[in-house]
């Protein structure tokens, strides 16, 4: 590891927010100080730990960063997603270990039972300096990308007629909010219910609020391209998609699912016809979804509607070692 290299726990200071934002910049990603402060506000307000690290060298740079929170929708808790960067000039050096030890070292603390992490197939040698840590792979998730004019027919009509027979139909959200006094609170609950069934660490502490700012007062949220399941006045499944304005041409599947006692009549692949005739009647040339490999049953849906398979990444998982204290000389931390 680097002489003179301080791995401190991020404080709540504006600086700290800036620094850990600017650093993610290098690498590509777009989360804002609000952004980072939002995610860890809304952890707190629902009881749980989010930890970030900064990795800074004697002059205050910052060659490194990591975060840690908890995993919410499994049944025993204990297991957190655990994330670190290190700047690709300063990589093998020790930091990225040094940081993973020290997340290490605060989870058994905490009382955490594992770490999940999720490494791009692309990089193969991390995955593999990973497993020889002890980390296990546990299922890989994907990018299925549509290019629109390659889909095949559609089938729509028919198969939103069958749905009636079962006493249901779809809505747009749209449609929703202009009929339904209490859209919001219903379709919420429909989205957090969802959400908990899908193993990703996007969006799992989601207040009412947080979730209209997303899927409904976004710049990028298309109330048109939301669809909703209705039995009744009862929403079961919804579908939704977004558009990007860095990249005008494509719209990004969010979200699909339904409840569990609507599941096996034909609803996903319903709505996956939907947002590809959506794409269709809007001009839109490509739709992005990502699907992870233990959904056989949409992964084979993406495919039947000649979605492509891309590199993805692969979540791997290692228990957490009991607590120790790390020596002074390894790491210095700061508490929050």
């Amino acid at each position: 590891m680097l002489p003179h290299l301080a791995i401190r726990r991020a404080t709540a200071h504006p600086a700290d927010y800036l620094a850990v934002a600017a650093f993610h910049r290098l690498t590509g990603e777009t989360a804002t100080p609000d952004d980072l402060l939002a995610f860890d506000r809304t952890c707190e307000r629902s009881g749980a730990h989010s930890w970030r690290y900064l990795a800074q060298d004697h002059a205050g740079t910052t060659l490194g960063v990591a975060h840690f929170f908890p995993v919410t929708w499994r049944k025993e808790p204990g297991t957190y997603w655990i994330a670190a960067r290190v700047r690709r000039d300063y990589e093998r050096q020790g930091i990225g270990s040094a940081l993973l030890a020290q997340m290490e070292a605060d989870l058994g603390v905490l009382g955490a039972r594992a770490m999940w992490l999720m490494v791009p197939e692309e990089q193969p040698e991390i995955m593999a300096a990973l497993q020889r840590r002890g980390f296990r792979e546990q299922m890989r998730s994907h990018p299925f990308t549509l290019e629109v004019a390659q889909a095949p027919s559609l089938q729509l009509e028919a198969r939103l007629e069958r749905l009636a027979t079962h006493g249901l139909r779809v809505r747009t959200l749209a449609d929703c909010r202009a009929e339904d006094p209490d859209w919001l609170e219903r379709i919420y609950a429909l989205h957090a219910a969802i959400t908990r069934e899908v193993p990703i660490p996007e969006k799992i502490f989601v207040t009412r609020e947080e979730f209209a700012a997303f899927a409904v007062e976004a710049p990028d949220a298309l109330l048109d391209a939301f669809f909703v399941v209705c039995a009744g006045t009862e929403y079961v499944g919804l579908s939704f998609m977004q558009r990007r304005a860095a990249n005008p041409g494509t719209l990004y599947q969010e979200l699909t699912g339904t409840l569990p006692a609507y599941r096996g009549l034909g609803l996903a692949h319903t709505l996956k016809e939907l947002t590809i005739d959506y794409a269709l009647r809007h001009g839109y040339q490509r739709i992005v979804t990502w699907v992870e490999d233990t959904n056989s049953g949409m992964v084979a849906i993406n495919q039947r509607y000649a979605f492509v398979r891309e590199a993805g990444l692969v979540l791997l998982e290692r228990p957490v070692a009991p607590a120790v204290m790390l020596e002074p000389a390894q790491v210095q931390v700061a508490a929050r």
